[in-house]
């Protein structure tokens, strides 16, 4: 199937709810086992739920599981992370696993840091640590991100969209003709009626990521074991960064696998199994 063909069948057979909380609104959908440890979906740079949608129906017999926008109230990653604590309490979720693709397993990390006896667990998938050296790193890759946010802000958006489809297919690797084609018509089916003001405040999100304040090592220590990283051999965030993210973890469990930035939504059922082989393997510990 495309990324179109299976976005339709996705909305006609799950609820879409929004919800306030703290001035903020949540667009959200819930899914699953109530009674059971819940899955916190963290969005990449895309900042669209759907990206996890061919994960929910594979985890939902055994989880619960939420994927969620995140709030163009919600401006820092900061606030991100107070929103996301309020939204869970709001659900009557506790000690969730967080399970965060590319900028989302970043504030998967502030998250941990700030709330570290309410995670019950990471994956981190094709993501850089918040630790200094990464994020100086980051710093100086982007740092014209500034000047593109404020392009962004004030640009013909509808203009611009070719332009980003195509940068946005500059993170194929060595997919197969089908993932190509399915990651093609994803991109040209989000950014048919994606607007320019959540690209916007994704963006600044994303810039906000390299001021925050950097991770230690000590701030997952409570989550020795409990920490699962999925490295795609063919990702951006690579050789040093790599290194420096397995070592700010306690213990983590790593599965190194084929693919490029794109493989959390090309290659879903290598790294559904691979996340359940970790989940299951935590529940009999």
């Amino acid at each position: 199937m495309s990324y179109s063909e299976d976005l339709k069948a996705f909305a006609a057979s799950h609820k879409y709810e929004d919800v306030m909380v703290d001035g903020a609104k949540f667009h959200y959908v819930l899914n699953g086992r109530k009674d059971s440890q819940t899955l916190v979906m963290l969005n990449g740079g895309m900042n669209t739920l759907e990206m996890w949608m061919n994960y929910v129906d594979a985890f939902s017999e055994d989880y619960q599981v939420l994927l969620f926008d995140y709030p163009q109230e919600l401006r820092t990653n900061q606030e991100l992370v107070v929103g996301t604590q309020a939204l869970l309490q709001a659900l009557g979720i506790e000690k969730p696993v967080f399970i965060g693709a590319s900028d989302g397993g970043m504030v998967a990390q502030i998250y941990a840091r700030r709330h570290p006896d309410e995670v019950g667990g990471m994956v981190l998938i094709s993501t850089g640590g918040m630790d200094a050296e990464t994020l100086k790193s980051l710093r100086r890759k982007y740092f014209l991100a500034p000047l593109m946010l404020w392009y962004m802000k004030h640009c013909d958006y509808e203009k611009l969209k070719p332009k980003l489809i195509q940068a946005s297919m500059r993170h194929i690797r060595n997919e197969s003709p089908e993932e190509i084609a399915y990651a093609r018509d994803m991109f040209e089916t989000i950014f048919r009626d994606y607007p320019q003001e959540k690209d916007v405040h994704i963006s600044t999100l994303l810039a906000d990521l390299m001021n925050q304040r950097p991770v230690t090592a000590e701030d997952f220590r409570a989550l020795k074991g409990k920490i699962l990283l999925i490295l795609p051999d063919q990702d951006f965030f690579s050789g040093k960064m790599r290194e420096d993210l397995i070592r700010l973890m306690w213990e983590p469990e790593i599965r190194y696998v084929s693919g490029g930035h794109l493989s959390t939504v090309l290659k879903t059922e290598d790294y559904i199994r691979t996340i359940r082989d970790f989940l299951d393997g935590g529940e009999k510990a």
